[in-house]
């Protein structure tokens, strides 16, 4: 079966596109800024102190003095870098983090560089000759780079969340010689929607040949029983998922690790995996970070960070409902979406929180297709109850302006597509 295509456009008018979109995202001062002083709850960009909704600090970890202290000794005992190739000597820091990564995980793992290169390494390797791929069309980016570096594999590319469209692709492949791979986020990074744990557990209880490989990124640290999750909530006891966690974001360090059902498959990923054989290692400072964070995340306190960060949600969650928003879906997570009309409409707004104080984000291509632009906003712990209450009043009313002075530019719209 032929791979099927991402987009109808060349690779080549697929890069000048996203270019577009990126220049004028940038050339109306939405993107690509430089931050004067970042406090978590506050930012400053060029002399505007504003509160912070864009960030992925949702544990707002960062400045704990747990990973703070934990960097510090990492730089005393083994100063700021490492010089080592991974493949002939790690670090020490490496066998404490993953001691405490499998305390969370409740499974053997394997610590990568960053969640993407954890992809790259582990895909390749678990993916066999023979075996068919299905990707969900928002899955994130680093996913669907990592497939295509394995050779000549078979690959179909599914809807978003359509479990009644991957049921039927299973039944049609019940004959196949391989394994059946779906590659999904456990949480989407730019929707804030999550996949269908339910239907997905129905298809692995039907279909013998489905495996999951989950990129949970954004939920790590948010969900779960030591912050290991939402698909590891949901599947750690089922050796048919992979799961990817991210130690960046809300676990405020650095890295990405691959929770894998055996001992023998993480080993063959750190053995064979290329980045884990190629690619540099995580600094000392970073990994004294992480071993921090994990101590944190394993530690009886934990539960009562997430409980503050859920009860933000939860407000913001209640507030938006009363609203007139039209978000993209609105579940239990730290990331909201509003759809807007156009990208005129999307920078218009960002502008004009900006202007009211509030730093929040816009999604246009290449990070959403092209018909869906809109404005992300993230929850935080960093964010106080009323931080949350003014942040959505100023949005109902930018959001309502935003559109109206886009009817009333003239001019055409800055990131139109010809035959798009």
């Amino acid at each position: 079966m032929a791979r099927t295509e991402r987009f109808r456009f060349s690779h080549t008018r697929q890069i000048d596109s996203a270019y577009r979109y990126v220049s004028a995202a940038v050339d109306a001062g939405v993107i690509m800024r430089s931050a004067q002083s970042e406090s978590g709850r506050f930012v400053s960009l060029d002399g505007d102190r504003l509160l912070n909704f864009g960030s992925c600090s949702y544990m707002a970890l960062e400045a704990r003095p747990e990973l703070r202290e934990a960097a510090h000794r990492a730089i005393d005992d083994y100063g700021t870098q490492f010089h080592f190739s991974r493949a002939y000597v790690q670090c020490p820091l490496y066998l404490e983090l993953e001691a405490l990564l499998e305390q969370m995980t409740g499974r053997p793992v394997v610590v990568a560089a960053s969640t993407s290169l954890g992809h790259m390494a582990a895909l390749p390797v678990l993916i066999r000759d023979g075996d068919f791929v299905i990707i969900d069309q928002f899955a994130h980016a680093s996913l669907h780079s990592a497939v295509k570096l394995i050779p000549g594999v078979s690959l179909e590319i599914l809807r978003h969340n359509r479990m009644d469209q991957l049921d039927a692709l299973l039944t049609r492949l019940q004959d196949h010689q391989g394994q059946v791979w779906y590659l999904a986020d456990g949480l989407y990074s730019m929707l804030g929607d999550c996949a269908p744990w339910a239907e997905l557990k129905d298809l692995l209880g039907r279909h013998d040949k489905l495996r999951l490989y989950i990129d949970d990124a954004h939920a790590t640290s948010c969900f779960g029983k030591h912050g290991r999750g939402l698909a590891l909530e949901h599947f750690g006891g089922d050796e048919r998922v992979v799961v990817a966690l991210s130690l960046n974001k809300a676990f405020s360090a650095a890295g990405g690790v691959i929770a894998v059902s055996s001992r023998e498959m993480a080993e063959r990923i750190r053995r064979c995996g290329g980045p884990m054989l190629f690619s540099g290692p995580i600094q000392p400072p970073m990994l004294g970070a992480a071993v921090g964070s994990a101590r944190l995340h394993t530690s009886s306190e934990f539960p009562r960070l997430q409980a503050e960060l859920h009860d933000r949600i939860a407000q913001c969650v209640a507030l938006v409902g009363e609203r007139d928003l039209q978000l993209a879906g609105i579940q239990h997570t730290p990331i909201f979406q509003t759809q807007c009309d156009s990208p005129r409409v999307v920078f218009n707004v960002a502008k004009l929180m900006q202007e009211r104080g509030f730093l929040c984000c816009i999604c246009v291509f290449p990070a959403v297709p092209m018909n869906r632009p809109g404005i992300r906003f993230t929850i935080s712990r960093h964010n106080h109850q009323s931080d949350i209450v003014a942040f959505v009043d100023a949005l109902e009313e930018c959001l309502a302006l935003g559109r109206h002075q886009a009817i009333l530019q003239p001019d055409a719209e800055p990131c139109a597509m010809a035959g798009a």
